[in-house]
C-alpha cells in the first residue's frame, strides 16, 4: 500500500474519521428535510430501513474532511472528491445543489445507507468501503458496484 492510500485509510477509517461521519450525520438530520413518501417507498423496496430517520440537504460543495488540495490529488488518482453529487453519512445524506430528489443520485446514496445498515456500524462501513476503493479503485469497489447496480431505473 503506498504512503497516501494508507493515510488516508488511517485518516477516514479510525475513530477521528468515524466521528466526522457522525458530526456531519447529526449536521444534516438536524437540519435536512426528510424523504419525499416516493423516495421511501423505493428505500423501503430496496431494503433500506428506519427510511423515517433519513435527511437530505443540499450543498454546494459536499464537505469532506479533507482540504481541497488534497480532495484534487485524490482526483487525479481515481477517487472522486471534488466534483461529487451526493454523499451518504448513514441517515444524513448530502446532495450537491440542483441534484433532483427523485434521481438516481438519491437512490446510489440510500443504498449506501442499506450497506451502512448491513454493516451494523459507521466504522465497519468505511474500513470496508475505504478498503475496497484503496486497493482496488472507486470504479472498481465492489460497495460502489453494488450502489450503482441497485440504483439503476427498473
Amino acid at each position: 500500500m503506498h504512503a497516501l492510500p494508507a493515510a488516508l485509510l488511517a485518516t477516514f477509517g479510525c475513530p477521528v474519521g468515524t466521528c466526522w461521519v457522525l458530526w456531519q450525520e447529526l449536521k444534516v438530520r438536524s437540519k435536512g428535510a426528510p424523504l419525499t413518501r416516493e423516495i421511501q417507498q423505493w428505500a423501503r423496496n430496496a431494503g433500506v430501513k428506519n427510511v423515517e430517520k433519513i435527511r437530505l440537504t443540499y450543498a454546494k460543495v459536499i464537505p469532506l474532511p479533507a482540504p481541497m488540495f488534497v480532495r484534487k490529488h485524490l482526483d487525479q488518482r481515481g477517487f472522486p472528491s471534488t466534483d461529487i453529487a451526493g454523499l451518504a453519512l448513514r441517515y444524513g445524506i448530502y446532495l450537491e445543489e440542483g441534484t433532483p430528489l427523485n434521481g438516481s443520485v438519491i437512490r446510489h446514496e440510500l443504498i449506501h445507507t442499506r450497506q451502512y445498515q448491513r454493516m451494523g456500524s459507521v466504522i465497519g462501513f468505511l474500513w470496508l468501503y475505504l478498503y475496497q476503493c484503496l486497493t482496488r479503485g472507486y470504479y472498481d469497489c465492489d460497495l460502489e458496484k453494488e450502489a450503482r447496480k441497485d440504483s439503476e431505473e427498473p
